[in-house]
C-alpha cells in the first residue's frame, strides 16, 4: 500500500511538472490600424500606392499551443480605384470605390514559443514571426461610375454602370503573415499583411465591363497591438 502511494506521489509530481513546463493556453484582445488596397478591373497594377486607404478593425486571438493559435477579427476599410493612373486603361475613365466589412476567422502558426523569461529570470525580448490562412466572408457595395465624354461612352461600356445583378457579399480566404513583438509581459506589439482572394469579378462594381475571367483580390497591411487577458503571470 505504500509502495502503491509513493508510486503515485512520484506520477502526480510528474505530471505537475509537465502541465508547469506546458505552453498555457491564454487568450488576447486587441486592434489592427493600417491601410487597404486592391488588386482588379480598376486597378493600374497589382498594388497601387496612390490608391492606398484606411483600414482598422478588432481581434481576439485564443493560443491553442506555443505554436498554434486561432484568430476571429472584424477588419473594415475602404478600396478604390480610378483609370486616370494608368496609362493603358486611363481613355476608360471608369472608377470605383467601396467600404468593406471584413469578418473571418484564421489558424495561425507562430514560429516561435512565447517564453517569458529567461534561465536566469530576467524578462525575454521576443520578436516572433508567423502565418496564417483562414476565411471569412466581405460586405461591399461598390459604386462604379464612367466619367469620360459622352460621345465615347458606348466605345467603353458594354452594359451600364454601375452594374446590376451584381452580389454585395464574398466568400474570402486570408492568407498572410506577421510579426510579434513582446516589449512587455502582457502587452504585444505587430506589423500584418495579407492578400483576400474573394473568388469573384464584382467587389469592384466592374465585371462586363471589364475582364470578368479574372477575379478582384484585396489587401490589408497594418500595425497591431493586443494585451494578454488570462493565463498565468507570464
Amino acid at each position: 500500500m505504500r509502495q502503491n502511494l509513493l508510486l503515485f506521489l512520484f506520477l502526480l509530481s510528474i505530471s505537475l511538472q509537465a502541465q508547469r513546463s506546458a505552453a498555457p493556453h491564454y487568450l488576447e484582445a486587441g486592434g489592427m490600424l493600417g491601410v487597404a488596397s486592391y488588386s482588379g478591373d480598376i486597378a493600374a497594377k497589382g498594388i497601387d500606392l496612390q490608391e492606398l486607404r484606411p483600414g482598422f478593425g478588432a481581434f481576439i486571438r485564443y493560443h491553442l499551443t506555443g505554436h498554434l493559435a486561432i484568430k476571429g477579427h472584424l477588419y473594415a476599410g475602404t478600396i478604390s480605384g480610378d483609370d486616370k493612373y494608368s496609362e493603358v486603361k486611363g481613355p476608360r475613365s471608369f472608377k470605383f470605390g467601396t467600404s468593406l466589412i471584413e469578418v473571418a476567422g484564421l489558424l495561425e502558426w507562430h514560429l516561435f514559443r512565447r517564453d517569458g523569461a529567461g534561465s536566469m529570470g530576467e524578462r525575454r525580448f521576443m520578436v516572433n514571426p508567423y502565418l496564417f490562412a483562414g476565411v471569412g466572408i466581405t460586405f461591399a457595395d461598390a459604386d462604379a461610375q464612367y466619367y469620360g465624354p459622352v460621345d465615347r461612352r458606348e466605345q467603353f461600356l458594354v452594359a451600364p454602370l454601375p452594374e446590376e445583378g451584381l452580389k454585395n457579399r464574398f466568400v474570402l480566404v486570408p492568407l498572410g503573415g506577421g510579426v510579434r513583438i513582446d516589449f512587455f509581459e502582457r502587452f504585444i506589439f505587430g506589423l500584418e499583411g495579407g492578400f483576400r482572394p474573394v473568388f469573384s469579378d464584382a467587389i469592384d462594381g466592374v465585371s462586363q465591363n471589364g475582364n470578368p475571367r479574372r477575379n478582384d483580390w484585396y489587401y490589408f497591411f497594418g500595425a497591431t497591438a493586443s494585451f494578454v487577458l488570462n493565463g498565468p503571470d507570464i
